[in-house]
């Protein structure tokens, strides 16, 4: 494989490459992809542009870079810090314990990290679930380190960490106010590389009325919605969908996170109002206390999931694992040993093929960015991967779509491009030595603030 310096840098030629472009009309083919301006200007076979940096593609699968629909970017310097831990355990050591000592730089560092573990694995998009709007200094830091990392990034504007308490769980409280001068002066911008959505608390962690507020309040703002629905057994008692259903409130512009325990019947109201879901199987699958991935359940309700990370407290934040977990459990649900809420016969099942679409493709709808990213078609903006199928875990690649997803890792993801400009070559990330040594001071400052022993 060889990469060779251009005359100008804004044309890339991947040349000979197995393309899952994740577009229905083109299939998956061994072709070619030309990268102009920072959008992907042909797809076919035998391209040639003498302008254009040749990349050579042979033996390696070319696909949409991967699209994480939900992660809490600000505890990227967090890392690993509890597989073990129940959901109560994360709330009350990260959310409560340790998310009111966090500082801006705090935020900026901890986005940081995460983005470039993210593009390091072939995430070319994240969904920021920030609630750890503190101050607008901390959204602002949050909002800095997408800019600078590289990564396209939804900023999904959330509630303080400070008071964690007071924000969540039949909360009274608004939707902090800030969000309106994000919108008007630091986010206006709905085709950039980094836009704003709402990230809400529903009907489930706030009362009725202010749900509705903020939803009127976000769609003021011309805003897409998150909001985090069935939550373990509080999640069951609330039906934030029903609610949201029987308000005249939910609708398509609304993308809803976990819904483990939200009822088959609330899935169908989902999908006959357009509406989308996103599924953290790892993270699901890891911690007591929220309920077993929905997948299944989405796919008998006519919804087509994205997948997310949500924490890297708990769980790798690689999309690799995420979906070898949603693929695990499956075969939990065929064996007859899955959770109750998964007994029903005949659910319908996915494979790798589904997988790697649900979590480019599928992540671009929940986004509301599928217009310019989440497939190898003509036009849209140049988001993609390369994936090396050379490499000893994948040998021999019978089958390319069960091999990323069975064996996949993030050493495998050989380039990995945003809007055109590469941001991980011949393996090697562009930059990450600093901002993870930064990490590492931010974390014992944490901790510190927080009185807390480092976790030896």
């Amino acid at each position: 494989m060889s990469y060779h310096q251009p005359p100008h840098k804004d044309r890339i030629l991947i040349k000979g490459a197995y393309l899952m472009t994740q577009d229905d009309e083109l299939g998956n083919l061994v072709g070619d992809v030309l990268v102009a301006d920072g959008r992907i200007l042909q797809i076919g076979q035998d391209l040639r542009d003498d302008e254009a940096r040749l990349v050579d593609g042979t033996g390696n699968a070319v696909l949409p870079g991967f699209i994480d629909t939900h992660r809490h970017n600000w505890q990227g310097a967090l890392r690993n810090l509890g597989p073990a831990w129940t959901y109560q355990e994360y709330r009350s050591q990260v959310q409560i314990g340790l998310g009111q000592y966090f500082e801006p730089e705090d935020v900026h560092i901890g986005n940081l990290a995460a983005d470039l573990m993210s593009l390091d694995s072939g995430v070319t998009t994240v969904r920021d679930e920030s609630h750890i709007s503190n101050s607008p200094e901390h959204s602002d830091a949050a909002i800095a380190a997408h800019w600078e990392s590289g990564i396209r990034a939804v900023f999904d504007h959330g509630w303080p960490s400070t008071e964690a308490e007071q924000w969540q769980f039949g909360s009274s409280r608004t939707h902090p106010d800030d969000i309106r001068r994000i919108r008007n002066e630091v986010l206006s911008d709905d085709s950039a590389r980094v836009t704003l959505n709402a990230m809400l608390r529903g009907p489930e962690l706030s009362t009725a009325d202010v749900a509705a507020q903020d939803i009127r309040l976000a769609r003021e703002l011309g805003l897409r919605i998150s909001m985090h629905v069935g939550l373990g057994e509080w999640g069951a008692r609330q039906q934030a969908v029903r609610q949201l259903a029987e308000s005249k409130l939910l609708a398509s512009d609304m993308t809803f996170i976990h819904l483990c325990t939200s009822t088959d019947e609330e899935l169908r109201m989902l999908a006959a109002h357009g509406a989308t879901a996103s599924v953290a199987s790892a993270l699901e699958v890891f911690m007591p206390g929220l309920g077993q991935p929905a997948t299944n359940r989405l796919l008998a309700a006519g919804v087509r999931p994205s997948l997310s990370v949500d924490t890297e407290t708990i769980v790798s934040g690689d999309m690799f694992g995420v979906m070898r977990a949603a693929l695990a459990y499956q075969q939990l649900i065929i064996a007859g040993a899955a959770g109750p809420m998964d007994r029903a016969p005949g659910l319908p099942t996915f494979d790798a093929a589904d997988l790697i679409a649900f979590a480019t493709i599928e992540g671009a709808r929940a986004c509301g960015i599928d217009d310019r990213t989440g497939s190898l078609t003509p036009g849209k903006e140049a988001d993609l991967i390369m994936v090396r199928l050379d490499h000893t875990n994948l040998l021999p690649a019978t089958n390319v779509a069960a091999s990323i997803v069975a064996g996949g890792h993030a050493g495998n993801v050989d380039l990995v491009v945003v809007a055109g400009e590469v941001r991980k070559e011949h393996g090697v990330l562009k930059k990450g030595d600093a901002v993870f040594a930064e990490a590492a001071a931010s974390r014992d400052r944490l901790f510190h603030a927080a009185g807390l022993p480092l976790p030896s």
